[in-house]
């Protein structure tokens, strides 16, 4: 996969989060697409610790016309600018503003109308049954926001353990979702905030309070942001054992959003796995 594809599949989280009330539906494709361009980032970068992958904000006008190359219109989109204008079927374009057609290509005259701002006013004239009409609209343009996507390559482990022994929680392996399991991400281990980026944490032996939070894409799940929150899980680690995390979806509770009845954390697998404190 190239950088061009990768910047195709982040633009989608850009698109994901334009509306302010966007769905946690929304948002959760949003995630998906972001972590298809992280994974194809770290592919194409190697070894490179950090990778960086960004794109300013920009906008695009598509008015809704199609036009033959002797800027003849072959179709007008339903609830488009061109609709707007009164541009039908058959008008032979002779001019946008002052851009004439018979003076350039009409690539060019699609490039000026591609480079008018939002909000512009313009003036399209058209030949039609003989005679001469001017039209007149208003661009109402996409705006694509600018993002920024950071993908931390090389450290996907916090070390917090006090002892030489040492063992791991992880977050780092997707659940079985036949088992009702969802991906979380960490939040808080004993009372210190850990980076949501890093999916592993070795910790030393012994119990330790973990609050994660979750990431269930169930389409039965409605639930509002505003009031979803992490919840905790108390591991008694021992040394040279991991524990991998996830969010269990309890599905016949699943319309108890406000208390958040419908997930619980829990330690879906444990693997003895040496592990040494730096």
């Amino acid at each position: 996969m190239n950088k061009f594809q990768v910047l195709t599949l982040s633009g989608a989280l850009a698109l994901g989060l334009m509306g302010s009330g966007a769905s946690f539906a929304q948002e959760q494709e949003a995630r998906d697409h972001a972590r298809a361009a992280a994974v194809a980032a770290a592919k194409a970068e190697g070894k490179a610790e950090s990778v960086t992958l960004e794109e300013p904000t920009r906008s695009y006008f598509d008015w809704g016309a199609i036009l033959n190359p002797d800027g003849r219109v072959m179709s007008v989109r339903s609830d488009s600018v061109a609709q707007e204008m009164g541009i039908e079927v058959g008008d032979h374009i002779l001019k946008i503003d002052d851009q004439v057609l018979a003076e350039q290509s009409l690539q060019d005259l699609v490039s000026y109308l591609e480079t008018l701002e939002h909000d512009h006013s313009f003036t399209v004239t058209v030949q039609r049954n003989g005679q001469k009409k001017t039209l007149s609209g208003r661009v109402k343009a996409t705006v694509i926001p600018g993002w920024r996507l950071e993908v931390d390559v090389a450290q996907t482990v916090i070390d917090k353990a006090d002892e030489a022994s040492c063992g791991r929680v992880s977050v780092f392996v997707t659940p079985p979702q036949a088992r009702d399991l969802y991906p979380a991400y960490f939040v808080r281990i004993d009372d210190d905030n850990v980076l949501t980026r890093r999916p592993i944490v070795k910790l030393s032996p012994g119990k330790h309070t973990v609050e994660i939070h979750e990431l269930i894409d169930d389409p039965w799940v409605r639930r509002s942001r505003s009031i979803n929150h992490p919840k905790s899980i108390e591991i008694d680690v021992e040394a040279d054992t991991t524990y991998y995390l996830a969010a269990r979806f309890v599905r016949d509770k699943r319309l108890s959003t406000v208390n958040e009845e419908y997930w619980e954390p829990v330690v879906w697998r444990e693997v003895e796995q040496e592990c040494e404190s730096n």
